[in-house]
């Protein structure tokens, strides 16, 4: 008896942690509207010291991604992050990139406490960079902001799609390189 309550134990344990690693087919079933065509160009996962962020998924028209046209960029979060929390590894993030002169990135500090927002664990946030090159940022599906601004726009989504990127594997993962 005691060995089939263990044998019970080790079988839901093992459907539990199955279940774990798997994303919500919703999220990839349902890419963002505003990309047309829309399919999966890739997926990966952020971590920092074995700590999972989030899982990123990249969109674009027909599955091809172009940094000059329309795509989205999906995180579902982890974790818990707060907005000042997001935009403080963002600044880190541009700076360290050399994305614009610091004090063209502070300046963007104002405009991303506008658009970015408090993610819950098991939300998504998708950035979707719009044919004239502006971006608009959902959360959960509801569109909660727009940056006109194509520099800052640039500089937010070569965080992830850049050349500078902090993890290589990471960005070829999402843009298709990387099996």
């Amino acid at each position: 008896m005691r060995f089939i309550r263990s044998l019970s134990f080790v079988v839901v344990g093992l459907a539990l942690v199955v279940l774990a690693g798997f994303q919500s087919p919703a999220l990839a079933d349902n890419p963002p509207r505003q990309v047309p065509d829309a399919k999966l160009v890739g997926e990966a996962r952020f971590e920092i010291f074995f700590f999972k962020i989030y899982d990123a998924q990249l969109f674009a028209p027909d599955g091809v991604y172009d940094p000059r046209g329309v795509y989205a960029l999906r995180l579902n979060y982890l974790v818990d992050a707060k907005e000042d929390r997001i935009i403080k590894q963002t600044v880190k993030e541009m700076k360290r990139m050399k994305a614009a002169s610091h004090a063209k990135i502070e300046s963007w500090v104002p405009v991303m406490e506008k658009a970015f927002i408090d993610m819950d664990e098991g939300s998504f946030a998708d950035f979707i960079r719009l044919a004239d090159g502006t971006l608009t940022l959902a959360a959960n599906g509801k569109e909660i902001s727009r940056i006109e601004d194509k520099r800052l726009v640039r500089a937010l989504m070569n965080i992830w799609l850049g050349k500078k990127v902090r993890d290589e594997e990471f960005r070829d993962k999402l843009i298709g390189r990387a099996g």
